[in-house]
């Protein structure tokens, strides 16, 4: 009877031992890009920075946005990717309960320049123009998305971020 035993109690011991690698490993040593973060951390509270609106007309403050979801796209003029994330976001913009900000980071583009490319491309939601806010959030490549819930918190971090990856993530934080 107590050699039956042995078998089992070693393989409840393997389970236990290869639960806690994954664990460890998920934790502590998995990459960053397989974990879907970017330097800022999703589950933080999104830093509450002043953004001038490229009219010059006004300024908003992320904690502006707090009660919807926020997406906010940082990126440049120059970036192909980033205009074709603006055809998207055209689509996102009509989710209700979802607000869109885009933020220019590269400082070589004055207000009358990002003005005129803003009517372009069709952007309709606020826009911006804060060259700091690439090193305040550790923006490494553009478009960078970053998605806010209603309490402030980041439930997303990405680059190019397609539509069916938006579909699945608002649907989670609007319902």
């Amino acid at each position: 009877m107590q050699g039956q035993r042995k078998p089992v109690l070693y393989v409840g011991l393997l389970i236990v031992a290869l639960v806690a690698g994954y664990l460890i490993y998920d934790n502590f040593f998995k990459p960053s890009s397989l974990k879907g973060d970017i330097g800022i951390q999703t589950g933080n509270m999104l830093l509450d920075e002043t953004i001038p609106n490229i009219d010059g007309s006004s300024s908003v403050k992320f904690s502006d946005y707090r009660g919807k979801i926020l997406v906010i796209d940082f990126m440049a003029p120059w970036c192909e990717p980033c205009k074709a994330q603006i055809d998207i976001l055209n689509l996102v913009e009509s989710v209700e309960g979802v607000e869109v900000m885009s933020i220019n980071i590269d400082p070589n583009y004055d207000m009358e320049f990002l003005y005129g490319f803003g009517e372009e491309e069709g952007i309709t939601w606020f826009f911006g123009s804060s060259p700091d806010s690439a090193v305040d959030f550790e923006v490494s490549a553009i478009p960078t998305i970053l998605i806010v819930d209603q309490e402030g918190l980041i439930a997303y971090r990405g680059y190019y971020t397609t539509v069916n990856q938006f579909d699945t993530i608002l649907s989670e934080l609007v319902n």
